[in-house]
């Protein structure tokens, strides 16, 4: 058995090992290591395999056969304050892993294939709490298989196409208040279920000469059918029966804008903007497949989201300290798609800055990335018919990350 060999089946041995690990917050960008520590700037660059997530067309501009993976490690905090308690959000580590293989095909066509983390959700709080209604236990996980053709129009045009197979799988845990007529305060439900979905993008790469580069990308929505159960705990008998459920989710397509420029040899500047169309999630709606006694004979439960359309805009640079070392910083401004007038206890956030670094060490024929992450945002107020008055507070999230890229 040949090197690239043993390559590809340590790749499938690691995620058949982490396909069912959890991931935070609800779009994710964390791709790659390098890219992370520079504040997600890699549509403009795109010259690792990670461009395979970022901009596939930058993937001209890697020779032969190369390969990453790696994962990071994602630490939320934060409390909410209600009427009558302050809340602290359940401490959970979540680990979104990637991987990507780019082969050289010929002189002008490459391949490239990712296997990455593009949204995911963590949000946890004890049984008892003042929020349960609306809230207890809220994973999203999801899991995207991206295989890519970029082709080199000219010395400094590439285009990319890419299909998207993404496995997406929801569980909530939430109370039912007595007022439904449920009767013992800690009724509960729980739904899990999961779906496929598939999805596309192109990309678009320009490199005029050393200095310059620019790159534009599109990912297209994703429509989910999502098909599981539905379990209730705690309730007088009759009014309500574990029975199947499904949901639909779409979920949101994006446009990105990278531009980099280096003003001498060893910095690299960059920067982005990605419009994410959030306007897809219109609501949240589970159907049953019994009507409940306990929901007054309904078989469909439903809360509006309306979500609005959303910016990122991210800033970057490297480094080349030495042939050994590359230095990286970064920062990112992300709005949050929710109205104050829908927000909820699902994802209670407010618009969230991040401060990245990070060090690169490289080898003739590997390189490996380290990254760290400050996440924060500022406390909000909300008041609203969903759950009433609240505080978002002392948001704060901690990352670190690892990639590990072999070039054969």
């Amino acid at each position: 058995m040949n090197f690239k060999s043993i390559a590809l089946a340590v790749l499938l041995v690691f995620f058949i090992h982490v396909e069912n690990v959890n991931a935070a917050g609800f779009a994710l960008y964390e791709w790659g290591a390098r890219g992370t520590a520079m504040g997600g700037t890699m549509i403009g660059r795109a010259d690792d395999p990670s461009a395979v997530a970022y901009n596939p067309a930058g993937i001209t501009q890697l020779e032969g056969t190369q390969t990453m993976v790696g994962f990071s490690v994602v630490a939320p905090e934060g409390k909410i304050d209600t009427p009558n308690e302050t809340t602290r959000i359940k401490s959970n580590y979540w680990i979104p892993p990637h991987a990507f293989l780019t082969h050289q095909m010929t002189d002008k066509a490459w391949l490239g294939m990712g296997l990455y983390t593009r949204f995911g959700l963590g949000t946890e709080f004890g049984d008892d709490w003042e929020g349960r209604y609306n809230n207890i236990f809220t994973r999203v996980r999801s899991f995207s298989f991206n295989p890519n053709i970029a082709y080199q129009l000219t010395d400094c045009l590439s285009v990319a196409v890419g299909a998207e197979v993404m496995w997406f799988d929801m569980y909530r845990k939430s109370g039912i208040h007595p007022t439904l007529q449920a009767t013992h305060p800690r009724n509960q439900m729980e739904v899990d279920g999961d779906s496929y979905g598939f999805g596309g993008n192109i990309g678009l790469h320009y490199n005029p000469n050393d200095r310059w580069s620019i790159g534009l990308t599109y990912k297209s929505r994703v429509k989910h059918t999502i098909k599981g159960d539905a379990k209730f705990k705690n309730y007088p008998v009759g009014w309500f029966d574990d029975t199947s459920a499904k949901g639909d989710i779409t979920l949101p397509d994006s446009f990105g804008f990278g531009i980099m420029y280096s003003p001498y040899e060893r910095l690299t500047l960059e920067a982005n903007a990605i419009y994410t169309l959030w306007s897809t999630y219109k609501e949240f709606k589970v159907k049953f497949g019994d009507p409940q006694p306990g929901f007054l004979g309904a078989d469909t439960i439903s809360s509006d989201k309306k979500w609005k359309d959303v910016w990122r805009f991210q800033l970057g640079m490297e480094y080349d300290l030495n042939q050994l070392i590359d230095l990286r910083l970064g920062y990112v401004y992300d709005q949050i798609p929710d109205k104050d007038r829908y927000a909820d206890y699902m994802t209670p956030t407010n618009d969230r800055h991040i401060i990245n670094a990070g060090i690169g060490f490289n080898w003739e024929k590997a390189s490996l990335d380290l990254s760290y992450s400050y996440l924060w945002f500022a406390n909000r107020k909300v008041d609203n018919d969903v759950i009433g008055e609240a505080k978002f507070k002392d948001g704060r999230t901690h990352l670190t990350g690892v990639s590990f890229t072999y070039r054969f």
